[in-house]
């Protein structure tokens, strides 16, 4: 179900041509073997992208986006096409961690604008280089919906949080919550700034951003209940 909606929420927010990428076969048997066929799917799928630039694709207008293993693939494919192809956007959804961590990689350097929504601790990786990085829920640790979604888990609720900012707001707050550790410089926030599918990139907020969510559908909250959390926060 994932994929339908976030490829009915790019076909009408962006329009142009979406590809999606399936390599389903490798994934069927276990995370490992996935794991360790990553080198060459990046490969496969930097090949493709490049075949398409030939045909006259510009990357300057190319968006990827990744969920997971997915993730990291899209960084790499990014980081291996630089510099002689720099894809404008790249979105990815909690990257994974097991496999990938702690070796530190500068996933900024996968395209022009890197936006990575991290949601959880146990999936989730704890490189936090892209440009900006959405810290959901509990510091990017853990989603409150989680009690009601255990089918998906933190790390699941990423995607649906995502597909969810196409159509509902999504509020950062103005400062790090006093419990959440910052590895990356906090992004100076905007009053009233919203998160999500972006397709022109505001290169002003970078660094990390953090983004509460709630306990039901669709995970967001509201202007009120954001200052209300930012009250007790201060």
């Amino acid at each position: 179900m994932t994929t339908p909606m976030i490829l009915m929420g790019l076909s009408y927010y962006r329009g142009g041509c979406v590809i999606c990428i399936d390599y389903s076969v490798v994934a069927s048997s276990s995370y490992m073997r996935l794991y360790t066929n990553f080198d060459t799917l990046t490969g496969a799928i930097a090949s493709i992208i490049l075949t398409l630039i030939k045909q006259g694709f510009d990357p300057k207008r190319g968006y990827m986006f990744g969920f997971s293993f997915g993730g990291q693939l899209a960084s790499a494919v990014g980081r291996n096409l630089y510099p002689h192809h720099v894809i404008q956007s790249i979105d990815t959804c909690d990257m994974a961690g097991p496999g990938f961590d702690p070796i530190a990689v500068d996933h900024s350097k996968a395209g022009r604008h890197v936006q990575c929504f991290h949601s959880s601790r146990d999936k989730g990786t704890f490189v936090y280089s892209c440009h900006r990085n959405i810290m959901l829920g509990s510091c990017g640790l853990k989603q409150p919906s989680v009690a009601s979604q255990l089918h998906l888990g933190s790390h699941g609720l990423c995607v649906d949080i995502y597909i969810n900012t196409f159509d509902y707001p999504f509020y950062a707050l103005n400062s790090t919550p006093p419990e959440c550790y910052t590895w990356q410089k906090a992004a100076k926030i905007p009053d009233g700034y919203t998160v999500g599918y972006e397709e022109n990139f505001d290169s002003q907020v970078t660094g990390q951003i953090f983004v509460p969510t709630s306990l039901h559908y669709p995970y967001n909250l509201s202007k009120k209940q954001l200052m209300l959390l930012a009250k007790n926060n201060g």
